[in-house]
């Protein structure tokens, strides 16, 4: 039986080591992570899937970021979003981060932002960046920067340069 809890302090070694395999080590390479760097993650929507034994098979994070420079454009950046290889297929990244993206919105967040693959994003409402004016820190292929409007319009008229929320 599967359990979807919280994030604890406990668990950070049992989700670098996840991480790890989803994505390996050189993960902490990409551009998204220099966003995470030295930033709190947002404990309230960051989530696990554990077994009976407590082992962790899944995990979802939020970390705040900023779009431009003003404080109503902060923004959620989704990810990463890991399961373990054993039991990829069968719905615990879904059920991860629908529970995430749920809280957020009770929480009053308004958008947004992950770097990932369309076809299975735009399952959870994410899309893809057309037209839009936000640039996020390279190197990203810009077809992989997906958008979700947790409120409807959110990103209307939102643009510039992704940035640290510190």
């Amino acid at each position: 039986m599967i359990k979807f809890v919280k994030e604890s302090r406990k668990d950070s070694d049992a989700i670098e080591n996840l991480l790890d395999i989803a994505f390996s080590p050189s993960r902490i390479h990409l551009s998204s992570y220099s966003l995470r760097e030295d930033v709190p993650k947002l404990e309230s929507l960051c989530f696990t899937a554990k077994n009976e034994f407590g082992d962790i098979l899944g995990v979802v994070r939020q970390w705040p970021i900023l779009i431009g420079h003003a404080p109503d454009n902060a923004s959620l950046l989704t990810g990463p979003v890991a399961v373990h290889p054993i039991v990829q297929g069968e719905g615990l990244g879904s059920s991860l981060l629908n529970l995430s993206l749920s809280r957020a919105k009770d929480e009053g967040w308004k958008r947004a932002i992950l770097i990932g693959d369309f076809q299975y994003y735009r399952h959870f409402g994410f899309k893809q960046q057309a037209g839009k004016s936000i640039t996020f820190p390279p190197p990203t292929d810009t077809r992989r920067v997906l958008f979700l409007e947790i409120e409807s319009g959110s990103f209307k008229r939102l643009n510039g340069k992704v940035h640290k929320y510190l």
